[in-house]
């Protein structure tokens, strides 16, 4: 490829990509802070992600972040058409960003199954279903939450990149349709990720034969929660399978304090690990 190109791609403003892709820039002193990806910051064309604490130059966002194949990132940024390149859409609501399916799904897939240990019988149904999949262009693990009409409503997107802890809501996502498994019981497990989620069941290789609920709140935020007990009000038990971290006990303090008053059975399932996931990691290495 033509090295001018080339130049031109990395002088491209990250600021402009951004925003046409749906994101939304906080102006923060001479750069922009970006609102749904924890620690990053923009201005012209370099970034820098203070949680990964990586960063560069326009191009090098789109192949080391977004996961892009360096022709096409070229590609994205000489056309400027991001719009006609873009691997998202907008759903029929003009709410939601949902991310258009990758042709197969097999960075997620061996994400999930071989980096993360997740149960492929989990994994599998799920992945027919739609309810996770692999974005096209980021080739983004993406956890989908619909409505009673089965209408996209959430859209939880987590990069599949080594060493990458990028994870973010897409733009216009409604945390009442959270990601869940939903059951027929009355009992509903609360987590903080979709990984947890997944995790949990992967270790618990039974608990789906009593068909409880299971939900991720996307944080510790009981939005997602509030809105499904509302629509199940056969739930009376609930679990919470939150983080062993300041941040998980102090959301499970609050939130069994609030719930036990309006009459509901409380119960918390910690991890022996900080999470769901480093516990099944550790499972699967000890079985090993």
């Amino acid at each position: 490829m033509n090295k001018n190109l080339i130049i031109q791609a990395r002088r491209a403003s990250i600021e402009e990509y951004l925003r046409n892709i749906g994101e939304i820039l906080l102006k923060e002193g001479r750069q922009y802070r970006v609102k749904n990806q924890s620690g990053l910051v923009v201005s012209g064309n370099k970034w820098y992600n203070h949680t990964l604490l990586r960063g560069g130059n326009t191009l090098d966002y789109l192949i080391e972040v977004e996961g892009m194949e360096f022709k096409k990132a070229v590609e994205v940024l000489l056309h400027g058409s991001i719009a006609s390149l873009k691997p998202e859409k907008i759903t029929r609501d003009g709410q939601v960003v949902v991310p258009e399916r990758n042709t197969n799904d097999k960075r997620v897939m061996a994400y999930l199954i071989k980096t993360r240990s997740v149960n492929a019988k989990v994994i599998i149904p799920l992945l027919k279903e739609g309810r996770i999949y692999e974005a096209a262009g980021t080739h983004n693990a993406v956890f989908t939450g619909a409505d009673d009409n089965n209408k996209i409503r959430y859209v939880m997107q987590r990069s599949t990149l080594p060493e990458c802890n990028l994870k973010f809501e897409s733009k216009g996502s409604d945390k009442r349709f959270s990601f869940c498994l939903k059951g027929k019981s009355d009992i509903i497990y609360i987590f903080e990720s979709p990984i947890d989620l997944l995790s949990y069941v992967s270790i618990q290789n039974d608990i789906m034969k009593i068909s409880p609920h299971m939900l991720s709140l996307g944080g510790v935020s009981d939005i997602a929660l509030e809105a499904y007990i509302e629509r199940f009000p056969s739930i009376h038990r609930i679990v919470f399978c939150l983080d062993r971290d300041k941040a998980g006990n102090e959301a499970y303090a609050l939130l069994y304090n609030k719930y036990s008053k309006r009459g509901f059975n409380i119960y918390r399932h910690l991890p022996e690990q900080k999470d769901w996931n480093q516990d099944l990691l550790r499972h699967i290495r000890c079985k090993v």
